[in-house]
């Protein structure tokens, strides 16, 4: 056998090792692993029931946002807007989460906001965790991220300039002529924010509404942020209100965000250029 094939069966057999060593492992207090506050973002469908207002079929679409402070000890704190079929919703939480002894999987259980579900996967070695919903009647799924370590000020955003690209709802009324989904007409946008050191926001919009494409939109206001690292925006997009409700990730490299005028479901993701 050729040196060369003798080296690839060592390294694939060695990787094949070390892949069952950490499928196999456990963890002493798997809860523990959990010990920090993460900023989180997810999309869903709820059955609509009787629920007055725009639909997708029988669904009502919204988007949660918010922000989980866990303990390492089973138990979590925060807050989250739920923006609710274009209805923006506050909501402070409290609960209790589970780690599996995989140290990876797990579940998160709100004792507040309707009983909240989630099944969860920690990901990138606690960067990340996925989810998805845990509750009858509800289609959702989402990821929660590390967020900012220390107390956050408007310097934290001053000088940064961030790229997205996103998309959302927005409820079509009855005068509106685009194309729709149920009471809703669809639109995706990506582009440019920077956060100035007076406080101003500026920046360019590119966005397809409905099908019909709009670029270049100016985007022009002003932002606060809170020592916990959430923050707001008063601003709009080609003259439109499109305010937003947001939280600073780790680092400031990344800031979600959730849509705060009436009639729209809107969250996503900001990242830093």
């Amino acid at each position: 056998m050729k040196p060369s094939m003798v080296c690839t069966l060592v390294v694939v057999v060695f990787s094949f090792l070390g892949l069952a060593s950490r499928a196999s492992g456990t963890c002493t207090n798997p809860n523990s692993i959990l010990n920090s506050t993460y900023g989180w973002e997810g999309h869903a469908l709820g059955a609509a029931g009787n629920t007055q207002g725009p639909k997708i079929g029988a669904f009502l679409p919204f988007v949660h946002f918010g922000h989980f402070a866990f303990d390492g000890n089973g138990n979590f704190s925060g807050a989250h807007d739920t923006n609710f079929g274009g209805g923006l919703l506050p909501h402070v939480d409290s609960g209790t989460y589970s780690v599996n002894a995989d140290c990876t999987t797990g579940t998160i259980s709100f004792t507040t906001g309707g009983g909240i579900r989630l099944s969860i996967v920690i990901t990138s070695g606690g960067q990340e965790i996925k989810f998805v919903g845990a509750n009858t009647d509800i289609v959702e799924s989402g990821t929660l991220r590390l967020m900012a370590a220390a107390s956050c000020s408007a310097s934290t955003l001053s000088g940064n300039s961030y790229g997205y690209a996103s998309h959302g709802l927005v409820a079509a009324g009855n005068a509106n002529g685009f194309p729709r989904i149920g009471g809703f007409v669809p639109f995706a946008d990506a582009g440019q924010i920077s956060f100035g050191a007076d406080g101003s926001i500026s920046g360019v919009d590119n966005e397809s509404f409905g099908g019909v494409v709009m670029p270049g939109q100016p985007v022009a206001g002003t932002y606060s942020v809170n020592s916990d690292c959430t923050g707001t925006t008063t601003m709009t997009i080609a003259g439109v209100d499109k305010s937003w409700h947001f939280v600073i990730l780790q680092d400031a490299g990344q800031i979600i965000f959730v849509a705060t005028p009436t009639g729209y479901v809107w969250a996503g993701t900001l990242t830093r250029d």
